[in-house]
């Protein structure tokens, strides 16, 4: 809630800014002195008021439409419109000021604190204890820890396998996942490949820290484009690196806490990992599009292999996975795609006939249609 300053545009939807308070003085009046720097309660009034500062510096706190409040700049006469909620409070002095009302003061109760002080971040990263980018061969294995501060793990290259408190995950290329304070957790390469990635220790105050662990962070541009920063400000050794990664980190905190509360992942596949089936039919149509991903698979040739009707698997499928089997393997082919983009081995032309698209334009259409770049821009994102 930063503070605002007052003119007829912004505060139009709660009253008028005055130039005097003339006309008004036949109104009752009181004069307030304050110094409280905390409030818990708003008034309002049936009618018309007017609040006219005396001495020091006010805020003028005003709830809109939906139940939010904005904080303004109280230092000069305002007209505040009949049944607008409002409190005043003295800005790091003591606040004297008239009100002018026609009406009796309804006294309203409010959740939140309204405090004179400045803004209090609600995510805040005190402490950064590590920042390490590292490299490792596709035989890396680390036996496990725990500590009471935050660690965050980003795979730039490779896969990774991770333990958390006896549960497994998988991270690919361009995802990362959180260890809050005090999770044991173990890292491994998944054996196929070299890996590289980025380890931050820290600590701080995070507002919704049931955001961002046990669970893997799929990174849409924006967390990439943060990360990549914090890599680049750990490899060149710029002063006052250590802070901007520090700020960048907050950043990425924020933003994925945003990312899952509005469900904005870019990633939308539901791997084998996301994917809980209760019904093997299902379990063995996933892995069957999981080791064909190369290879054209239709419908009625997933359903020859489990012996099944097309129509049945189809509704079948559509009900355990919550998606069509179409969309899922459109999906799952274009992550093979990202994979491959990782590997660095092939062009872009390439890995369109790899993966049986008509051409390397189609592919760039259908890539864009669904992570909001182009494979080349992703490729250079890696880099």
């Amino acid at each position: 809630m930063l503070l605002k300053e007052i003119n007829r545009v912004i505060f139009k939807a709660f009253g008028t800014p005055l130039k005097s308070v003339e006309g008004y003085e036949n109104f009752s009046q009181s004069v307030y002195e304050d110094d409280t720097r905390v409030r818990s309660s708003l008034w309002h009034f049936e009618k018309e008021v007017v609040l006219e500062p005396l001495s020091g510096v006010g805020l003028l706190f005003v709830r809109a439409e939906g139940g939010m409040i904005q904080k303004f700049m109280f230092d000069q006469p305002l007209l505040i419109n009949p049944g607008v909620q409002f409190a005043v409070l003295p800005y790091e002095c003591t606040l004297s000021y008239r009100l002018y009302y026609q009406s009796p003061k309804i006294i309203t109760p409010t959740a939140n604190v309204l405090t004179g002080q400045g803004f209090v971040p609600n995510i805040h990263v005190k402490t950064l204890y590590t920042v390490l980018y590292q490299e490792k061969d596709k035989q890396f294995q680390f036996n496990g820890e725990e500590h009471p501060f935050w660690e965050l793990t980003y795979v730039n290259k490779g896969r990774m396998i991770c333990e958390v408190d006896g549960e497994t995950y998988q991270l690919q290329q361009g995802q990362m996942i959180f260890f809050a304070p005090h999770q044991f957790h173990l890292q491994r390469s998944d054996g196929k490949a070299p890996l590289s990635f980025l380890t931050l220790t820290f600590d701080g105050e995070l507002d919704r820290p049931d955001m961002l662990s046990n669970r893997v962070v799929y990174c849409d541009e924006n967390c990439l484009n943060i990360v990549r920063s914090m890599i680049r400000e750990e490899k060149d050794g710029q002063p006052y690196g250590d802070d901007m990664i520090t700020c960048e980190l907050t950043r990425l905190i924020i933003t994925v806490v945003r990312n899952t509360l509005s469900n904005a992942v870019v990633v939308k596949v539901p791997t084998r990992l996301k994917v809980t089936v209760d019904n093997k039919y299902i379990g063995e149509c996933i892995d069957l599009i999981h080791s064909n991903i190369t290879s054209t698979i239709t419908l009625p040739w997933l359903a020859k292999q489990l012996n099944l009707s097309s129509s049945y698997l189809s509704s079948l499928f559509k009900q355990k996975v919550g998606r069509s089997i179409s969309e899922y393997v459109r999906l799952v082919r274009l992550e093979k795609v990202k994979e491959l983009i990782g590997e660095g081995k092939y062009t872009i032309a390439q890995i369109s006939h790899i993966m049986g698209y008509c051409s390397p334009t189609y592919l760039s259409t259908e890539f864009r249609r669904e992570f909001d770049m182009s494979p080349k821009e992703y490729a250079k994102m890696l880099e």
